[in-house]
């Protein structure tokens, strides 16, 4: 049956962590559809993990490492790649003996899982696995401009010859902004334009202020928030500094951790009486403090990571009825009334002022639809299935 299959996941990221991305969010809901999901954490050293365990608990750690783990999530297992050298993500070496390695434990550990196996990939330093792994086929999901996000220098070289593997060795390619499609397509024709998305059900019920969090309920109106992860790469700092000081009437508010680089700008920003830095914030909770929010921000530089970037967050803000205004990401063009995209200062007040003017009822209501046709669900059911699609293709050319 074409709509049976289980999913052997290779991500950079963690299944635990602070905010959760498309890796989590997708493979959640693969699981709720019925898929069994084996995800694969590759962005680690065995050896300083192995470390670290055998310090904590010894042999139990160790054989923990060994096998998959069932998580709280029904249907979804967890285990570590076995990354035996180090330096995978500098050297080609490490890299292929890495790949090699951990093909060989995916095999093993798969065995358990209902056939056929769908290797889905969203780490282009792991593409050696592809088509040795087990699988019936791979897709290469693509959320990110990878080898820009990356240092300079031979990883950034490495990762971007991992990308262009990764997308000619899948069967499919999925994208999620116009330009990452168009760069895909060039290496993989069956490539997909899926963007991302925002989790719905969680921050809908930011509509209400009256469910903010009691640590901000006292902060002077209008609120101009952003949520998420501080990164140097992506925040403009020098923006927010200037659109807090041309308006001390306007509120400040910012929700999440400092980065490497952003901590000192962070703090000199929590010095100006009418910003607020209030850290980071539990994924469960950070609806209480969007709940805040008059309007929505997401002030990025321009730079070839947010060229090739679509927020999560832009849906989530939209999911809480809040108006949006943005810089330095062009797939967020053309998205008027609800989502301003300015340049510089000046323009970006100007925006944030027409923004306030649009906060009735029926413009919050425009913005929660909008959102509840672009969700995790929406988005899981349509790359499910595209493979669902090509299963029953192959199905039928073996007949």
């Amino acid at each position: 049956m074409a709509d049976s299959f289980s999913i052997v996941c290779l991500s950079p990221q963690d299944w635990k962590t602070e905010l959760p991305t498309n890796r989590q969010q997708i493979m959640r809901r693969a699981a709720r559809r019925g898929h069994a999901v084996l995800f694969v954490e590759t962005g680690y050293f065995f050896g300083r993990q192995l470390w670290r365990l055998l310090r904590a608990d010894g042999r139990r750690s160790l054989f923990r490492v060994l096998r998959a783990e069932r998580t709280d999530e029904k249907d979804v297992w967890v285990c570590k790649a076995a990354n035996v050298l180090p330096l995978g993500q500098r050297f080609e070496l490490a890299r292929r003996v890495n790949a090699a390695m951990t093909a060989r434990k995916v095999r093993r550990l798969a065995r358990d899982l209902p056939a056929p196996h769908i290797l889905w990939v969203y780490d282009p330093c792991a593409s050696g696995v592809i088509g040795h792994a087990g699988e019936l086929f791979a897709v290469y999901d693509c959320v990110d401009d990878y080898g820009w996000h990356s240092s300079a220098g031979r990883r950034r070289q490495l990762v971007e010859a991992g990308d262009a593997d990764a997308a000619r060795r899948s069967r499919l390619v999925f994208a999620t902004t116009p330009a990452l499609e168009a760069r895909q397509r060039a290496r993989n024709r069956a490539t997909h334009l899926v963007s991302n998305v925002g989790d719905f059900a969680h921050f809908s019920r930011a509509t209400d202020p009256r469910r903010a969090a009691a640590d901000v309920q006292d902060l002077a109106s209008p609120v101009l928030g952003f949520a998420g992860n501080f990164l140097a790469t992506k925040v403009d700092f020098d923006l927010l500094d200037a659109v807090a000081r041309t308006r001390s009437d306007w509120t400040l508010l910012l929700v999440g951790p400092a980065r490497p680089g952003t901590g000192r700008r962070l703090a000199e920003l929590g010095r100006l009486s009418n910003v607020r830095w209030v850290g980071p914030k539990p994924y469960g909770e950070l609806p209480e403090y969007v709940a805040a929010f008059d309007v929505g921000l997401i002030p990025y530089v321009r730079n070839g990571y947010t060229d090739n970037c679509f927020p999560l967050k832009l849906y989530e803000y939209l999911a809480a009825g809040k108006p949006v205004v943005a810089t330095g990401v062009p797939v967020l063009g053309a998205m008027e009334p609800d989502v301003r995209l300015v340049e510089g200062p000046e323009a970006f007040v100007h925006a944030v002022e027409a923004a306030l003017a649009l906060r009735s009822a029926d413009d919050r209501a425009r913005r929660t639809e909008h959102a509840s046709r672009n969700t995790w669900e929406t988005r899981a059911e349509r790359l499910l299935g595209l493979i669902s699609d090509e299963l029953a293709e192959s199905e039928q050319v073996a007949a």
